[in-house]
């Protein structure tokens, strides 16, 4: 990974950090678990792991966000939360 790639990440959670909040105030949360060829991997916590409207807020809050912000990210997708 080169320095470009840090940055990247750096600028990736710094934004996710600024939407935080407003999962939390509903019950939820999100973690960013990887970024790599231009795809953002995020997975939901708490109620929003379960929530019926979470491909929206997705959508339109997170990669609207994120894909504006940082011309690296080209598409944000979730991974969802394995029970093992």
């Amino acid at each position: 990974m080169n320095k470009e790639y840090y940055e990247t990440v750096d600028k990736i959670k710094f934004e996710l950090e600024k939407i935080r909040p407003k999962l939390i105030k509903d019950g939820g949360n999100i973690e960013f678990i990887n970024f790599k060829n231009g795809i953002l991997k995020i997975r939901f916590l708490g109620e929003c792991a379960h929530c019926e409207l979470s491909h929206i807020t997705l959508k339109y809050a997170i990669e609207k966000t994120i894909v504006e912000k940082i011309p690296e990210v080209n598409k944000v997708i979730e991974v969802k939360m394995s029970v093992v």
